[in-house]
């Protein structure tokens, strides 16, 4: 019974080394770098940075954190009969999970363009941007083998195991780094007003819609541990919607975002509905406060409620939410889930170049 149980241990802390689940956040409309890489440079300024950090089921064991960092700016167009422009944008990505420690960390470099197609709407002002972006990373995924535990490391005179023994494993097995090249694209189709060159937000139209896919891990690289096996990283498709829409002519906003994950056999699906009121609504001094809840789940239909609020101030938003866990888990963490925070700066400028800057 004593091996049986090490056996277990060894497949439990193993198990995420097996079947590795990307990066994901429940306020993803804040992640644009690990939703789409069509989202860069869909924004509106000159330059962004997000940074995110998550951190889930402390209350049990094998906890797990999640860091990322992410910018991207929009190229000076300097042609003025083009009507679009390119964007360029790097991230930062590590995800530490589970009792050995499997970290993932990621570097990636992404660019994209996004031309305006025109006009769809005859009463209103209601143009089409359709951005495709490409995104080049390097990955590297490891884990502690010293915090393992095998069979041959059963002390029959303690009953427990003594990591101090040797493991009578093979050397292949603990392999514990690979680095492999990862390669993703994706596309977004934006809806919003237009006049023009319109880098600094006047408050006139806060209204838009966001509809496209990432497809991220397109080479499939092979993320085994052990040099003779050959693990192919599934292809992980996210398509999303998101939306804002200004109350007519109030300080008030409401917006919604769906997200869809779909990476071999792991299904996700998140929903996220809020509304932000504009405390101030002077262009370079706006103040905003932003309320909203989330809801994930999976096969199962139940995985976990967010509720989250965000405030605006200026350039600099920052937002909390907190994941309330009502899967079968909730039996071990007791409904617990984790913090998430998000933060973003947007820098805006006086346009002195014809290029588009959508809303957001």
């Amino acid at each position: 019974m004593n091996k049986v149980y090490y056996i277990w241990l060894l497949v439990v802390c193993l198990a995420p080394c097996l079947r590795a689940q990307d990066i994901h956040y429940s306020q993803f409309g804040y992640s644009p770098s690990t939703t789409s890489p069509g989202l860069t440079g869909v924004f509106r300024g000159v330059f962004r940075a997000h940074a995110n950090a998550r951190s889930q089921w402390n209350s049990v064991p094998v906890g797990y954190q999640t860091f990322s960092a992410s910018a991207d700016a929009k190229l000076a167009n300097r042609e003025p009969d083009r009507s679009g422009f390119w964007a360029v944008g790097g991230s930062f990505h590590y995800d530490e999970a589970g009792r050995a420690e499997l970290r993932n960390t990621n570097l990636n470099l992404a660019a994209s363009y996004t031309q305006l197609l025109g006009n769809i709407s005859r009463k209103k002002e209601r143009w089409l941007f359709l951005t495709l972006g490409a995104q080049q990373g390097v990955a590297r995924r490891d884990f502690n083998a010293e915090r393992l535990l095998f069979d041959a490391q059963y002390d029959p005179e303690t009953g427990t195991g003594n990591p101090n023994l040797p493991t009578m494993e093979p050397s292949s097995l603990l392999k514990n780094s690979n680095t492999f090249g990862d390669l993703s694209a994706g596309f977004n189709i934006r809806i919003q007003n237009y006049k023009g060159c319109e880098i600094v937000n006047d408050f006139s139209d806060r209204s838009w819609i966001d509809i496209g896919i990432g497809v991220f891990h397109l080479n499939q690289p092979n993320q085994a541990f052990e040099e003779e096996r050959e693990e192919q990283l599934p292809m992980r498709f996210s398509p999303y919607l998101m939306w804002n829409r200004e109350i007519g002519n109030s300080s008030l906003d409401v917006f919604g975002n769906l997200n869809f994950q779909f990476q071999g056999v792991y299904r996700e699906f998140l929903t996220h509905f809020g509304g932000r009121v504009y405390l101030r609504d002077v262009p370079g001094r706006q103040v905003a406060l932003e309320l909203s809840c989330g809801y994930r789940f999976n096969e199962q239909l139940g995985d976990g409620v967010f509720p989250a609020v965000g405030l605006q101030y200026s350039d600099f938003f920052a937002g909390i939410s907190y994941d309330l866990n009502i899967s079968e888990f909730q039996a071990a963490t007791r409904y617990r889930g984790g913090f998430e925070m998000v933060f973003r700066y947007s820098l805006n400028a006086v346009c002195v170049d014809k290029y588009f800057c959508p809303l957001l």
